[in-house]
């Protein structure tokens, strides 16, 4: 989140010489460089300890317990947890220049753990001597890492969080970048290969995962896929994404479920700019049209994701459905504002305007409406895509915000229906509301309807028009609806004194 308002800090104060989210980013800082601090320095209850036997990083809860720690003791998950550490380092360090020079030896340790490049730094100061071996999750025979560390599976290593494997060494290649330009850390050549070789794990474990993750069926534009050597069988490549990928074995299931959306969002995750790298559009759009088949029963704990997934090919639709989330229900990685930004950034994005439409020309229908989905903001609250007001069919659905004004359109063009007063759409009604079938207008109802309630015409309709509350300026403002001058039973209101 302070990078996302860094990043809106600098683009605001390039447009105006006001600096509105300075504040925010100031703020962000501080709380980011306390968590960090805390975690790199041996404050928090879990301690980092170095392991002198096989040169590593653990914390001392996974020392004490193999299954602690998602199994830390014994090297388990290193490199996808260490690398949101050592991205969130980066970030801090390229704000404060000062949180490199003080914390960046405690963070070194780290980076060697996961992206050693034993180029050099493994043994001098801050590290005393201490050994770590050469890219340690890293298999370069197969391309791409293995997360399973010391523990013995008879499929051989196996990784799950392609993604987030792919993130590690992003963060890695962000710190390296960062610490290269801090005074006293090794010599201008040194450094130089500490950052390219992290841009080497950064580049093949991307195209690993594209490699050996991300299937496309055999019914798919494979010519257009320049990462495409169909490995796999079309029954397996249906799923369109691995769940966990082994040494001998593959799999389109998680560690934690067998659900096509756990399988999808473990190897999406984190939402960086690295993610715009790692998945093809061309991948996506077939990815998220079997992903959307399924989206009204994504968990608000993924939807976010799914989101951000969608944005890539359709970031006006996905705007549309982020409206709906809610960050405290979503996962702790992600945020609705973190959603907003990663959606505002991608490629043929349009900011809805006050009215609800954006700046380029949608699909429009004769009443000045528009005919796509999300557009529709009760359409777009329901995961709508494509066009809805009308439909393909030329059904106009109930959802749309300008309903048709041919009754032979649709019958929710009738101003009687609930869905066409906003109140009583908004409740949930069905039906006729306004007035229900018993001739009564309910509470909800619009206070001045798109067409005037029908009554029985009587010669004198000049009177029964006057009687109407929408009719008597000082009724109308109440918002009283009805019969006021006189009411059915033959009483003024207080609101009618001129018809008296």
């Amino acid at each position: 989140l302070v990078h996302i308002a860094r990043r809106m800090n600098e683009v605001s104060s390039s447009l105006s010489s006001s600096n509105d989210l300075g504040y925010v980013v100031d703020q962000g800082a501080d709380i980011l460089h306390s968590f960090l601090t805390a975690f790199l320095t041996n404050k928090e209850r879990d301690k980092l300890v170095y392991d002198a036997n096989l040169g590593g990083m653990i914390t001392l809860d996974g020392l004490k317990n193999t299954e602690a720690d998602f199994g830390n003791g014994r090297y388990n998950d290193h490199h996808f947890h260490y690398g949101y550490i050592l991205y969130a380092c980066a970030i801090m360090g390229d704000i404060n220049a000062t949180f490199v020079s003080e914390y960046g030896h405690f963070v070194d340790p780290l980076l060697f753990d996961v992206a050693h490049s034993s180029y050099s730094h493994s043994n001098s100061e801050p590290l005393d001597g201490a050994f770590f071996p050469l890219a340690r999750y890293k298999s370069w025979f197969d391309g791409h890492s293995f997360a399973s560390g010391l523990f013995p599976f008879g499929n051989g290593k196996s990784q799950e969080s392609s993604s987030e494997s792919v993130n590690c060494y992003y963060g890695a290649y962000l710190w390296s970048i960062i610490r290269s330009k801090s005074d006293g850390f090794g010599n201008k050549e040194e450094n130089k290969k500490l950052v390219d070789f992290a841009r080497l794990l950064l580049a093949t474990e991307i195209r690993g995962a594209k490699t050996y993750w991300h299937m496309h069926p055999p019914d798919t534009s494979d010519a257009k896929l320049e990462n495409d050597p169909a490995i796999y069988s079309s029954r397996l490549a249906q799923n369109y994404m691995v769940g966990n990928l082994g040494m001998m074995d593959v799999t389109c299931s998680t560690w934690f479920g067998h659900e096509p959306l756990y399988v999808h969002m473990i190897n999406f995750i984190p939402i960086t700019a690295i993610t715009s790298e790692l998945f093809d559009r061309t991948y996506i759009e077939g990815e998220y049209n079997y992903l959307s088949l399924r989206y009204q029963e994504v968990q608000m704990a993924w939807r976010g994701y799914v989101i951000c997934d969608e944005a890539m090919v359709d970031p006006n639709s996905a705007w549309a459905k982020a409206s709906n989330i809610y960050s405290p229900e979503l996962d702790s990685a992600l945020s609705k504002s973190q959603v907003l930004y990663w959606i505002s950034t991608r490629r043929g994005f349009n900011l809805p305007n006050s009215s609800g439409t954006s700046d380029e020309t949608p699909s429009t229908v004769a009443n000045g409406g528009s005919a796509l989905c999300y557009q529709n903001k009760k359409c777009g609250q329901q995961g709508l895509t494509g066009e809805c007001c009308p439909a393909a069919n030329g059904v106009v659905l109930g959802c749309c915000d300008i309903l048709s004004s041919d009754s032979d359109k649709s019958s929710t063009a009738n101003s009687s229906s609930c869905i066409a007063n906003e109140k009583c759409a908004a409740a949930g009604l069905e039906g006729d509301c306004c007035p229900a079938p018993g001739g009564i207008h309910l509470g909800c109802c619009d206070p001045t309807p798109s067409s005037v309630r029908q009554t029985e015409v009587s010669a004198n309709k000049t009177e029964s028009n006057s009687s109407s509350c929408s009719q008597v300026e000082n009724c109308a403002l109440l918002g009283l609806i009805g019969e006021c001058c006189p009411t059915p039973d033959g009483v003024y209101l207080g609101c009618c004194d001129e018809q008296r």
